[in-house]
This record gives structure tokens, sequence and C-alpha cells, in this order.
């Protein structure tokens, strides 16, 4: 994944091997800066990703699969296919991983964020 200024300094943007985005959905919302973005996430078999943030909160629907998330100091919870969390805003998100070995994980991420700033960023 390419780094990309988001308007912030020093921050970049996050880039997990093996992991695959594709946008669903892009929405302006009509008087804003700001877009509604839905976006299909995949990892593979046991993938994790490495400490990161997020700008804004986020709303995430477990698809397939079992993912585990914790943020902070907060101790991991584990989360199945048609449960949902929320991605915190500038909270480190200390850990996610897709539990199973043989199998992605997909979810939705559903949050609203200003056109071309990253989502997911390194701390």
């Amino acid at each position: 994944m390419n780094e990309r200024s988001d308007g912030q300094a020093g921050a970049r943007q996050a880039g997990f091997a093996g992991v695959t985005r594709k946008v669903l959905e892009r929405l302006p919302l009509p008087g804003k800066q700001q877009e509604l973005m839905v976006v299909e996430v995949t990892y593979p078999p046991g993938g994790v990703a490495p400490l990161h943030r997020h700008p804004v909160a986020g709303a995430i629907y477990i698809v397939e699969g079992v993912a585990e998330s914790a943020y902070g100091s907060d101790e991991p919870r584990q989360y199945r296919a048609g449960e949902t969390l929320q991605d915190r805003a500038d909270v480190p998100h200390t850990h996610f991983r897709n539990c199973d070995p043989d199998r992605p994980l997909r979810f939705l991420t559903i949050y609203v964020l200003e056109p071309g700033r990253s989502y997911t960023m390194e701390p």
C-alpha cells in the first residue's frame, strides 16, 4: 500500500501485508467536506494488524470468520460473524487479528471522513 499524506504532520497510512480493501460505497454528504464510506476488508488466515489508530470512529460488521480486537489497555475480545464492534477514534488499536489459521476474515467497515484522508494510520 502506498503511503500518502492525509493532512496530519507525521501521520502515515498504515499498510497491512495480505489485507485487501474494496470500497463498496462512497457517498458525499451534502453541505460537508466528508463522505460516508463502506469498505469490505479481508484479512488472510491468521493475519495480524500492526499497532495503528483511526482518526474517526467507525462501525465494523463481521461478515465471515472470527476477529479479536483491543484498544489501549483493554483486554482482547472476540467477535464472530453477525456481530459488530466499534473502531475508536485516536486510541491506539493495540490488537486486531484473524483468529482462524485456515480461513480468511471478512468484515465491513463504515465511517465518515474527509475525502482522500486515510482511515487507518500508523500511531
